[in-house]
């Protein structure tokens, strides 16, 4: 619990916590420990109280009043699927967040190593016309369970690399989980992850948006 609160405290100093949403969770033997969900967690000022258990298919914390956060089925969905993961941290920081509604995927990328790609799952493959995506339809990708099929594929492909480094992937408009073997793990990857969509950002502004210039 304590290692939870001090992991929080520093992805809030790092800016690499969002304050409109996400959530950090490590597996026990009893189900995985989450940070809350609701308007409390706005500023990442946590107390124990603030950390529920939440096993897979129960909240034995609802007594108290407290709520999961949203999206804590990928979490669960994560550690059926990846057995080396013993953390995951979903972050609306503000490079991978743009970078998750924008890109294809993060590769390439010095900052990345030993990560390697960073994967968009869950794209719902609708689009506004003017070629953002859009939110509703991301939303409703999600709330209709596109993208947790795909980390079925995903661990099968990349699974085992989680026993060396962590792994990342981008949920389509809605930033980014990082897995890691344990804590430390996800807040290193969390930050190569963050410089990596700072580069790759400032790379498309650099070359004057990539494809749109040799268009």
């Amino acid at each position: 619990m304590a290692d939870i609160l001090k992991a929080v405290r520093l992805l809030r100093e790092e800016r690499l916590l969002d304050w409109t949403g996400g959530a950090l969770s490590v597996r026990t033997g009893d189900g995985p420990l989450v940070t809350r969900g609701g308007s409390a967690r706005a500023f990442w000022e946590l107390t124990a109280e603030d950390v529920i258990l939440c096993p897979p298919g129960e909240n034995p914390s609802a007594a108290r009043g407290l709520r999961p956060p949203i999206g804590l089925e990928v979490h669960h969905a994560i550690y059926a699927h990846f057995p080396e993961c013993g953390a995951v941290l979903h972050s609306h920081a503000g490079s991978v967040y743009l970078a998750s509604c924008l890109s294809s995927g993060l590769k390439d990328l010095p900052p990345l190593e030993p990560i390697g790609e960073v994967p968009v799952l869950g794209r719902p493959g609708a689009h506004s016309d003017a070629g953002a995506p859009d939110a509703r339809a991301a939303r409703a990708a999600r709330e209709g369970g596109v993208l947790i099929p795909e980390l079925a594929a995903l661990a099968m492909e990349r699974g085992s690399a989680l026993r060396g480094h962590g792994l990342a992937f981008m949920d389509h408009a809605h930033g980014v989980y990082v897995l890691a073997k344990d804590l430390a793990g996800a807040l290193t990857e969390m930050a190569r992850v963050e410089a990596g969509a700072r580069l790759w950002l400032a790379a498309g502004r650099a070359d004057g948006g990539g494809e749109a210039q040799h268009a």
